[in-house]
């Protein structure tokens, strides 16, 4: 088999530069080919708050109703569920994105191995997180252009930290130069997956909630109550996690893949990686019998006239 072939057969997908449409094509197919994975190691982040946003409610509710105390104290105890949730999210992210890489060279890390690596990176990604959602966050409350203008500009720190392993502030260096001269590119297909997907999920929550309404409110004198339908809350509340899990895992899919297309486009990482898989796929090279036979053949010939040189009044080899 050849070097091509054995690249064609191991790459999942062509390398080269891609399309809007392609990266939104290949995010569906990473996101679909390890969905079970992506939802395990989601889970694992996700679940104090899951459990929270189920238990919370139902252990407050007397007889079904939730008062406007009872309420209070359930978002008291989901903002901590959440806190946990942040702290372990950056595990998941980070084994994601190994996957995503891995797969797109072609290789398919294990679960296992993807949280090994992860925890690799886990203070570094935890600060990133913690600084860039700072400054997005600053630049919104103060002016919602320059919230953008930063979420555009560190669009790819948390891919660099995790995949270049470089350090915080070096990594917001190297993503704006990566963004520089594509930043329209880049504001479009990370607004199109957000807002698309956004609009899909609360449409399909809307959905959940006409057909199966967890909760109904009570107006009163001072103020309102919640009756409760524990039924209904324990599926909604599932099913929206699982999507936001969904459309989560495939936003970072795709600006993994934006990421990897910006390097293609102003480094030749398909080059390269090219390279890389080659000299994987390359077999090592076989030696025959004529191959050393003719390695004896020239060392005996190199010996002889070495001989000859050294001395030349005696007669030479081959003569009569």
């Amino acid at each position: 088999m050849s070097i091509e072939s054995a690249q064609e057969a191991k790459m999942k997908f062509p390398l080269g530069e891609m399309t809007v449409g392609d990266i939104l094509d290949r995010g569906l197919k990473l996101l679909l080919a390890r969905l079970p994975s992506f939802y395990l190691l989601n889970l694992i982040a996700l679940t104090p708050v899951v459990i929270v946003q189920i238990c919370a409610p139902l252990a407050l509710a007397k007889d079904g109703i939730l008062d406007q105390n009872a309420i209070f104290s359930m978002l008291g105890i989901t903002f901590l569920g959440t806190l946990i949730t942040l702290f372990l999210q950056p595990l998941a992210t980070a084994a994601i994105l190994h996957i995503v890489m891995e797969e797109y060279a072609g290789r398919r890390p294990t679960v296992g191995q993807a949280l090994s690596f992860a925890l690799t990176r886990f203070w570094s990604l935890v600060g990133a997180l913690l600084l860039v959602g700072l400054i997005i966050v600053a630049g919104l409350v103060l002016c919602f252009v320059p919230g953008i203008y930063f979420a555009v500009t560190y669009a790819f720190v948390i891919q660099i930290v995790v995949l270049e392993r470089l350090g915080v502030t070096q990594a917001m260096q190297r993503s704006k130069q990566l963004v520089s001269g594509y930043r329209w590119r880049v504001f479009g297909v990370l607004g199109l997956v957000q807002v698309a997907g956004g609009m899909f999920q609360n449409v399909v929550i809307q959905g959940l909630q006409i057909v199966l309404p967890s909760q109904r409110v009570i107006p009163t004198d001072g103020g309102f109550r919640l009756e409760l339908n524990a039924q209904n809350h324990v599926i909604d509340t599932f099913a929206t996690q699982l999507l936001a899990i969904l459309f989560a895992t495939f936003a970072a899919v795709c600006t993994t893949l934006l990421y990897l297309d910006l390097r293609i486009r102003k480094e030749g990482f398909d080059l390269a990686l090219a390279a890389q898989l080659g000299e994987e796929s390359s077999p090592p090279k076989r030696r025959d019998r004529y191959d050393d036979d003719r390695r004896d053949d020239d060392q005996h010939d190199y010996d002889d006239r070495r001989d000859d040189d050294r001395n030349p009044d005696a007669p030479r080899h081959g003569d009569r």
